[in-house]
């Protein structure tokens, strides 16, 4: 789980693609499909999701990060976030 300082920082380094609930983009020769703002790759819209971080639409197939709840762009910055908590708390031992 993030912390609040963690959460800020992660947030303040992410662009902001779209906003929440702002659609995805249609695959114009299909009409029933949607673009994945990472991989470009064509999907049906139960097979994609919102980030809430950054507000692209990701495929659940291979750009969503489930364990992180974010996209894989999104879900580095975490992980980034993350490890500077542990090692700002390292810092402390000493």
């Amino acid at each position: 789980m993030l912390s609040k300082d963690a959460f800020d920082r992660v947030m303040k380094n992410v662009k902001r693609i779209r906003e929440p609930g702002e659609k995805p983009e249609e695959d114009l020769l299909s009409m029933d499909r949607f673009v994945c703002d990472l991989c470009q790759g064509e999907f049906e819209k139960k097979e994609i999701t919102q980030c809430g971080f950054c507000g692209r639409w990701i495929c659940k197939e291979s750009c969503w990060d489930d364990d992180l709840r974010a996209c894989e762009s999104c879900s580095g910055l975490i992980k980034l976030a993350k490890g500077e908590e542990t090692t700002d708390g390292d810092d402390d031992e000493r």
